[in-house]
């Protein structure tokens, strides 16, 4: 089989009057050989914003490179 690199799809959710929003990341071609299992989170928005309402930009990538070094890490299992 071919070790080239699939493409992914990367969803995001937050449901209206929720605070709990949902990241995940899968491959888009789950039968390829350089598929990796899909990965998710969910977390409240609250823990990237300050007391004041405003964004911390760092905390939220924090948590998105955590994400993809956690989805490049996982292998599927055949």
């Amino acid at each position: 089989g071919s070790f080239n690199n699939t493409g992914l799809v990367i969803s995001s959710k937050l449901p209206r009057f929720s605070d709990m929003y949902n990241l995940s990341i899968a491959s888009a071609d789950p039968e390829s050989i350089s598929a990796h299992k899909p990965v998710h989170f969910t977390k409240s928005v609250t823990k990237w914003f300050t007391k004041e309402g405003v964004l911390v930009e760092g905390l939220f990538w924090k948590d998105v490179e955590r994400l993809i070094d956690d989805y490049n890490n996982e292998r599927k299992s055949k």
